[in-house]
């Protein structure tokens, strides 16, 4: 198995394994209190949010222009102006965020002023991680990285929880500790690099002035964050309009029913890992047949795999709610369930359609949209936050609203330049059976024991899927089990 398989393989299985983290700690821990863990998640979306201001796109650039940097032995020195310009850059950001404290004082009620002595630094760290994240990658290595980046704010973020559920620290400390974990995150990073490429003490930074490439630097590391930016606002931005307009207990509430229903496209994970190479390969050679074929399998395979996965979740949830603590405030984000289930479904259902642009000489076009996309989410969580007035409600439909839009206009653009689309008639079928299993899960009788009830609803539901798949041979079986299951080799 070759360095590429081998690092994508793992890299899905620590992307599965941190899932899981969000899923347990969702269910089991958070709702336990409901408005402590709404700060700790406010926190780390409203970093997230700063992270592509603080960063400006520097660190994609360190791979754009790596095999020229290697070529004049430049690679480190190219990192380190990065590690200063973030920090530059920061240090900037931090002198304009006081003059508009000064100008418009009013800006100190904001919960992002209370929270910033926690928000600011963990955005740096973040910037920072993630700038060795993307040099790590360079190397061909993805997954130390992804259990820096992606699986240590889960743990920090459960470590935190139970220091303050269990009252070993305050409230403060606790989210301190939250912080902390970033820092050990950004030394594993560091240390993991030096390992793979030992950092020399030397600086210099006289590769700046050569042939002008300060200014293309900075130019596409602009263009980069423009890109960055959208797509960052449009997944973490609900959070922070949810924690500045509402409470940091809906933050919770929402939060609980979003991560429950996004794991319907963690299989997505492996499939866009694999598939991204053979697409890059497919558009190179102009083979818009083969791509084509592809691109309807897996979109299918992805839309099947979700509709399973969110019927068993739709007619489960309520069932959940109620047997977790606090499940009664919790099943107000019932409505989140279904608004983002089948917003999420959709984006299944439209498979690799950023991969195919991204991949071609159309790759600007992304990040025109994923600008455009938030753009739109914040227009429209406004109006269903001020002048509808509709909560977390509202703020799934706008987050719903701007996503299926997202993808409706790269499914067009698809169509248009390259003649592929995602579609089948199999897709009615599917959603035949997602419709027929959640109105059965409406009518089925609950029994006294919660527990029974969250057992068989889903499995009523399986049932029926499975039957539907044999009655309209929507998805071969054979084709995406282990052949040994089969008696085969």
């Amino acid at each position: 198995m070759s360095v590429v398989a081998r690092q994508s393989l793992k890299y899905s299985i620590v992307g599965y394994f941190s899932t899981l983290i969000g899923i347990l700690s969702t269910v089991f821990l958070y709702p336990h209190d409901l408005d402590f863990a709404g700060k700790l998640q406010f926190v780390f979306q409203t970093a997230m949010l700063a992270l592509p201001v603080v960063a400006l796109g520097i660190m994609h650039a360190n791979v754009r222009f790596f095999p020229k940097m290697v070529a004049e032995n430049n690679q480190q020195n190219l990192f380190k102006f990065s590690v200063g310009f973030i920090l530059a850059n920061f240090s900037i950001g931090l002198i304009l965020l006081f003059l508009a404290v000064l100008i418009f004082p009013q800006l100190k009620t904001t919960d992002f002023w209370e929270m910033s002595v926690y928000i600011l630094p963990v955005a740096l760290l973040l910037a920072i991680i993630q700038l060795c994240s993307k040099y790590i990658s360079i190397k061909k290595r993805i997954v130390v990285p992804n259990i820096f980046e992606n699986v240590f704010p889960k743990i920090g973020m459960v470590a935190a929880f139970l220091f303050f559920f269990l009252h070993y620290l305050s409230e403060e400390d606790s989210i301190w500790l939250f912080v902390g974990v970033f820092v050990l995150a950004l030394l594993g990073m560091l240390l993991y690099l030096n390992r793979l490429e030992k950092l020399s003490p030397k600086i210099d930074f006289s590769f700046l002035r050569q042939d002008g490439f300060q200014r293309e630097l900075m130019a596409y590391s602009f263009f980069t964050f423009l890109g960055s930016m959208g797509s960052v606002v449009a997944l973490n931005i609900d959070t922070y309009m949810i924690g500045e307009m509402l409470t940091f207990k809906e933050i919770t509430i929402y939060n609980t029913s979003l991560n429950l229903v996004r794991m319907i496209t963690v299989p997505a994970l492996g499939v866009y890992t694999i598939s991204a190479p053979i697409i890059a390969g497919y558009i190179a050679e102009n083979n818009m047949q083969d791509l084509k074929a592809l691109h309807h399998k897996t979109s299918l395979y992805l839309f099947a795999i979700g509709a399973v996965l969110f019927g068993l979740v739709a007619v489960g949830i309520e069932d959940l709610f109620m047997l977790m603590k606090n499940g009664d405030q919790l099943a107000k984000g019932l409505p989140v369930v279904y608004i983002m289930g089948f917003a999420f479904l959709f984006d299944l259902a439209t498979g690799f359609n950023g991969y195919i642009i991204s991949n071609s000489k159309y790759y600007k076009f992304n990040n025109t949209t994923t600008v455009a996309l938030a753009v739109l989410t914040i227009t429209t969580n406004l109006i269903f936050l001020f002048w509808f007035k509709m909560g977390i409600v509202g703020v799934s439909l706008a987050t719903a609203i701007s996503l299926t839009v997202y993808n409706a206009v790269k499914i067009v653009f698809n169509y248009r330049k390259f003649g592929v689309h995602p579609f089948s008639n199999k897709y009615l079928y599917l959603l035949g059976l997602l419709t027929v299993v959640l109105v059965v899960g409406q009518l089925l009788p609950d029994f006294g024991n919660k527990f029974l009830t969250l057992c068989y609803k889903p499995g009523v539901a399986f049932v029926i899927f499975a039957l539907g798949n044999q009655i309209f041979k929507i998805i071969p079986v054979k084709e995406v089990m282990p052949k040994s299951l089969f008696g085969k080799k």
